[in-house]
């Protein structure tokens, strides 16, 4: 079965705003599906065109994207609302789940986690 591509349209308000419309389940739906491709797409791009970019640099590109984010949640929180259970709609790819999970930290996790493990080990030796 091939898949296509089809050109979804979210209705907005007149502030430019995503609106839920509860009256049609299935463009709703559409919608979700479309921008969770969306997301995937963007990301796989990047990283073909960049393919020694680091984890930070794959969490910064794709989170520049923030109206595309908000139709996202707002789009799941829609369908999840009408009943449909958006993880068997459509997912975010695994490298999209990991890519925006990274920490803001970078390079400096480390070295916090090591700061709060010492500085743990004073204050038990201390008290206790």
């Amino acid at each position: 079965m091939g898949t296509g591509r089809t050109s979804v349209y979210a209705e907005f308000d007149s502030a430019g705003n995503y609106v839920c419309n509860p009256f049609k389940k299935e463009l709703e739906t559409n919608i979700f599906i479309s921008v969770v491709n969306q997301i995937n797409q963007q990301l796989e791009f990047y990283t073909r065109s960049y393919p020694n970019s680091t984890a930070q640099e794959q969490h910064d590109f794709i989170m520049k994207y923030q109206k595309t984010w908000d139709v996202y949640n707002k789009s799941k929180q829609c369908i999840e609302a009408l009943g449909i259970n958006s993880d068997e709609i459509a997912s975010l790819s695994e490298h999209v789940k990991e890519t925006i999970a990274v920490p803001e930290f970078g390079f400096l996790s480390p070295i916090v986690v090591t700061f709060a493990m010492i500085g743990s080990i004073i204050i038990y030796r201390k008290f206790f």
